[in-house]
């Protein structure tokens, strides 16, 4: 009956409108049901490859994996290949990558094949049904003149409070430069903890480790601006406010510590990076989750395959406030 009333309410185009509406979706769902499926294009799995070499890196990785059909049945969850032959080589040596289960990448130590700053390097990867192939140059030159500082402000009540980070640093003149940054902090508190194997409460100092920057801006370049200062986007954390935390320990005495919290470190790096990993970078924040923003095609070197093979040299500053 309501529903009845609810119609005389809304005026004969708006619901003729509704209808049409109804009718086209419902034509459109028939339409996806009876699609032969041998009449869509045969999209081929090729290979995805993620490899970025640097100096300052302890280890060689790379990540291989496959790309998903377009049409039919597809996952969230990367489909690693375990079984590639990945061969890193520059112009005289090279060395063997190895699948490590653990990591779910293939890797080698870096002090068995060094990357030098200003040296080309290929990368090969075949799994016996697929070969790719790609190759970079590491940047030679890094930069010199940086700064970091570290501020802390009241937040306007009580004794809550931030630290700000302002990093800057000056582009290397003469020469085209692409840039990417990185950084971490360390925050400190004391806290009581319980230990069910002992039952007892006592204080530990907990330490935990955030990265920075990892939702700004990511990559930077210096045309038209050479030799520049440049600027990266402020960056702060809240600090705990300094209190005194009362607990008992396993005999129900009761005892307090003063949580002395401290923003121990912060470290801040300046990639140089090659224009592979600039193109590639750039390429995924174009394709964000803006639906303003017409989708791009992602960037890739990988010569038969998808992905990236790039190469940076990074310098770093690191304060104790």
């Amino acid at each position: 009956m309501r529903f009845t009333k609810a119609l005389n309410h809304i005026n004969k185009p708006v619901f003729f409108l509704l209808l049409v509406c109804a009718g086209l979706l419902s034509g459109c769902e028939g339409l996806i049901n009876d699609l032969d499926q041998d009449k869509l294009p045969k999209v081929e799995i090729k290979l995805a490859v993620s490899c970025y070499i640097s100096p300052q890196n302890p280890r060689l990785e790379a990540i291989i994996t496959e790309s998903q059909p377009i049409f039919g049945p597809a996952s969230y969850n990367p489909v690693i290949v375990t079984n590639a032959e990945v061969i890193l080589a520059d112009d005289v040596n090279q060395v063997r990558l190895v699948f490590d289960d653990s990591l779910q990448n293939y890797v080698a130590d870096s002090s068995a094949f060094k990357i030098v700053a200003g040296k080309s390097y290929t990368l090969t990867v075949n799994d016996g049904k697929r070969f790719v192939k790609a190759e970079c140059t590491v940047p030679f030159n890094s930069v010199k003149t940086m700064d970091l500082a570290v501020d802390k402000e009241w937040n306007g009540y009580g004794t809550d409070s931030s630290a700000w980070f302002k990093f800057t640093w000056e582009d290397i003149k003469g020469e085209s430069n692409y840039y990417a940054l990185r950084g971490a902090y360390t925050l400190e508190e004391t806290v009581p903890q319980f230990y069910p194997e002992t039952g007892e409460t006592s204080p530990f100092r907990h330490s935990n480790r955030y990265d920075m920057y990892a939702y700004g801006r990511g990559t930077y370049n210096d045309i038209n601006l050479d030799g520049i200062k440049f600027n990266a986007p402020r960056s702060g954390v809240y600090l705990s406010p300094r209190r005194t935390i009362t607990y008992r320990d396993k005999n129900g005495v009761e005892k307090s510590v003063d949580n002395d919290p401290r923003l121990r470190d912060v470290r801040v790096e300046v990639m140089c990076i090659d224009e592979h990993y600039y193109k590639f970078r750039r390429s995924l924040e174009n394709n964000d989750d803006n639906p303003f923003v017409e989708p791009t095609l992602v960037y890739t070197n990988i010569e038969g395959g998808l992905g990236c093979f790039a190469s940076f040299n990074a310098v770093g500053l690191t304060v104790n406030p």
